[in-house]
Order: C-alpha cells, then structure tokens, then sequence
C-alpha cells in the first residue's frame, strides 16, 4: 500500500510534468508561428491557451504547490534547513507572478490586436515579446525542476 508520501509525490511529479509540458507546448507553437511569420496562428493559439491555463496551467501549478507543501511537512524536510525547498518555493512564486503580471497581459493583447484586423507587423513585436516571457517561464520552471530532483542545498 502506497504511505501518505508516495501520493504527494506521485501527485506533486505528475502535476509538475504536466505544467512544464504545456509551457513548453506554448512555446514551442509561439516558435513555429513566428518562424512561419504566421501572427494569425498565434492569435488563434491564445484563444485555445487561455482555455489550457483554465484547464491546465492554474491546476496544475496549484496541485505542485499543495503537494510540494505537504512534501514538506509529511516528509523529512524542512524549509531552512533544506535550501531546495525554499528556492523551489520562490521560483513557483516567481513563476505564477510573471504568468499573471506578463504573460497574460501580453497574450490579450495579442488577441484582441489580432481579433481587430491588425497587421503582422504591428503584432510582431508583442509576439516576439510571448515569446521571450514563454522561454523564461520555460527556463524557471526547468530550474525548479532541477531544485526538486536534485536537492542540491
């Protein structure tokens, strides 16, 4: 029978994967559309995103975090003692925070510019833009990731 531990954890990886999955999967689309000069795909891309942060991103984050706090007060670990947690923690601070501050606001934009008729080039920038902010959520959430499997403080 599986302990206590065993399910955050279990729940904690797998909601884990599943966030850094569809940031990825977002980023990667931003990519393939800016690549193709595509700005209409993207635009089209956010309508369906705010339906993954909806079903996907918010969950998924919050399932982390609850199951990542559990970890710590179910297992041996301890928020001073055991630096990992806390950086883990404030990277998913830092995360949510640049999500809501930046990248929806962004990806809005871009819809409601693109719903309007704009031109590519007058998204362009604002894509370009979704697309640095997606490979820096990206990036701290591969480091979190890191933190989390690798306990290196």
């Amino acid at each position: 029978m599986m302990s206590l531990y065993e399910v955050l954890l279990f729940a904690h990886v797998l909601a884990a994967a599943a966030w850094f999955g569809a940031a990825l999967l977002s980023l990667a689309y931003v990519e393939f559309a800016l690549r193709a000069d595509n700005a209409g795909a993207v635009v089209t891309f956010g309508e369906y995103d705010d339906e993954l942060a909806k079903a996907l991103f918010i969950p998924a984050a919050l399932v982390t975090l609850v199951a990542g706090v559990a970890l710590v007060f179910e297992g041996p670990w301890d928020w001073t003692r055991d630096g990992w947690t806390l950086g883990g923690l404030v990277l998913l601070v830092a995360i949510f925070a640049l999500g809501v501050a930046m990248i929806l606001p962004t990806g809005n934009k871009v819809k409601e510019l693109g719903a309007a008729g704009a031109p590519a080039a007058e998204l362009r920038p604002l894509i370009e833009r979704l697309r640095l902010l997606s490979r820096i959520d990206v990036t701290l959430l591969a480091v979190a990731i890191f933190l989390m499997t690798t306990k290196p403080f």
